[in-house]
């Protein structure tokens, strides 16, 4: 019984850090986000490939199209899951989020746009990846299986 308790309370934890204020040198408040991936890799393409083409081009160009938000990439190699990163965007504000992402979900018609504007960069990734899932569905399909029976 205890375990599941630590667990759930790392559950509630985990998800609850998906939002974080930000304090940096320049300006207090703003928003920091991220959302973590499992891909599978085409054959021949090593993830330090993949990662490098997301930091070197996928974040520049989210960069470019996204005014008010900046994109980092990280995949430390401690993570349990092989072949897993995470997209963490720094808003510079609530005001910037809210812009993208009005609602707190659903995407502005400038986000929706904007993303519009990278599709030549989501095309390049594909020549990296054959499938990558978001790692938020296996911990809700695990919280379902294990926390909640």
């Amino acid at each position: 019984m205890k375990t599941k308790t630590f667990l759930l309370l790392c559950l509630f934890l985990g998800f609850g850090l998906t939002q974080l204020s930000v304090q940096t040198s320049d300006h207090i408040g703003g928003i920091l986000v991220f959302d973590t991936y499992i891909v599978t890799l085409r054959p021949g393409v090593t993830m330090d490939q993949y990662v490098d083409f997301l930091k070197s081009k996928y974040a520049s160009e989210y960069d470019k199209n996204f005014p008010g938000s900046k994109m980092i990439i990280v995949s430390p190699d401690f993570w349990m899951k092989k072949n897993q990163y995470s997209f963490f965007f720094n808003f510079e504000s609530l005001k910037e989020w809210y812009r993208y992402y009005p609602n707190g979900t659903e995407m502005s018609a400038e986000a929706k746009a904007a993303w519009e504007k990278m599709k030549s960069v989501k095309q390049e990734e594909s020549k990296y990846i054959l499938d990558s899932r978001r790692v938020d569905a296996e911990w809700e399909q695990w919280f379902n299986e294990v926390l909640v029976k």
